[in-house]
């Protein structure tokens, strides 16, 4: 094996943005040296986080030196794994990226991963909203180890409305509590609710969608009870659900879950419709496949693309619909730190202290510009008319 066998653009690709995840992580938490104190893990962690670095550089640039050996090999597979902990998500696309083109390379077929990776790359404002969202993943799940969290929750008095600062770069709000550290403190959150209600609406989706679509029997009678939950908006719906249940993560995650699954039903619907009258598919019911193994490996794997498309591009809508809930009260709690939560309270203060609302409504921007970016760009790639 020749060292051209590893070059692997994707894989490289990855590397750079695992290490610059890691970078910006190390970079942000530092803001926290002009406090005069830290949590007692900060030093540990950041030393971590540089040793990670290293070890991801190497992985990635150097994959021509473990990979050929059998047990260095699994070995840099288990690290690579074991980093996506950290919430750098960048490591598993390495680990994908590798496997690949093992796979592709000596199949001698073509490699869809590496096309699909570099029509993403070619978009440089999907690249860049990537980028931020693996950061805003990582720092969401180190933040335990690398902020105090109790500047986040507990009240601090002698620091009410502290405008923005070194010491609090984006101020303090109506209980001394610092802004910059609820953000992040809150970002795990956001990212979980709305992360986890769309995962569930997709997977409900796509198991009614596929019924629907290929058992006619059932069609109408699923569509139809489908399009009542369709014709009521969804935020009035998540509004109904948890004002009976009441506010609490379970529920918000339950209520934004329920508006979803009509339109990933419908989408799912309209695939296996016209994927079940391929000629692959009438192959494998003559050849006596069951119904359970043609749908799920002939319909299903074949009905997927623009699935993930509405997945992507839904996240967005269900993140300004979790922090609209909390804005109006009927989110999670009012003392956790979330950023519906954080603007409802910023919101109050907008003439005399408007950096309050303006952090983290800008945070909540940018996550949603950025998964309607990354979104777009998936659907470019994978939509088959577009070279």
């Amino acid at each position: 094996m020749t060292q051209q066998r590893y070059m692997i653009p994707s894989l490289l690709i990855f590397s750079v943005c695992a290490i610059l995840t890691y970078i910006l992580v190390i970079f942000t938490a530092c803001i926290n040296l002009f406090k005069g104190y830290v949590v007692d893990s900060f030093y540990i962690t950041q030393f971590i986080l540089i040793l990670l670095t290293i070890v991801v550089a190497f992985l990635g640039f150097g994959v021509d030196l473990w990979y050929k050996q059998k047990a260095l090999r699994y070995i840099g597979y288990s690290i690579l794994i074991i980093l996506t902990a950290t919430g750098n998500l960048f490591t598993l696309l390495m680990f994908i990226s590798i496997l690949r083109y093992k796979k592709t390379s000596e199949l001698g077929i073509y490699n869809g991963w590496e096309s699909f990776i570099i029509k993403i790359k070619s978009n440089k404002i999907a690249s860049i909203s990537v980028v931020i969202l693996v950061f805003l993943l990582t720092i969401s799940v180190m933040s335990k180890y690398l902020f105090d969290t109790t500047l986040a929750t507990q009240n601090q008095f002698d620091d009410l409305l502290k405008n923005p600062s070194l010491v609090h770069p984006f101020g303090t709000d109506d209980f001394g509590r610092d802004l910059f550290t609820r953000i992040v403190v809150g970002t795990k959150l956001t990212f979980f609710i709305s992360i986890i209600s769309v995962v569930i609406s997709v997977i409900l989706g796509m198991i009614l969608g596929m019924l629907a679509g290929y058992f006619v029997k059932i069609d109408n009678l699923v569509m139809r009870i489908l399009d009542v939950v369709f014709a009521i908006p969804s935020l009035l719906l998540a509004v109904a659900i948890i004002a009976s249940f009441g506010a609490s993560t379970t529920n918000l995650i339950i209520a934004l879950s329920i508006g979803n699954i009509p339109s990933f039903a419908r989408t799912m619907r309209a695939n296996v419709l016209e994927v079940k009258r391929m000629e692959y598919v009438d192959a494998a019911r003559i050849t006596g496949e069951t119904t359970p193994r043609i749908l799920w490996s002939y319909i299903l794997p074949n009905s997927l693309s623009p699935m993930i498309v509405r997945f992507s591009l839904n996240i967005g809508v269900v993140v300004l619909t979790t922090s609209s809930l909390s804005f109006l009260g009927l989110g999670v709690s009012p003392e956790v730190p979330e950023w519906g939560n954080i603007l409802r309270t910023g919101s109050n203060y907008l003439e005399t202290h408007s950096n309050l609302a303006i952090f983290p409504g800008l945070c909540i921007m940018l996550l949603v510009l950025a998964f309607n970016f990354i979104g777009d760009a998936v659907r470019d790639a994978l939509d088959p008319k577009i070279q």
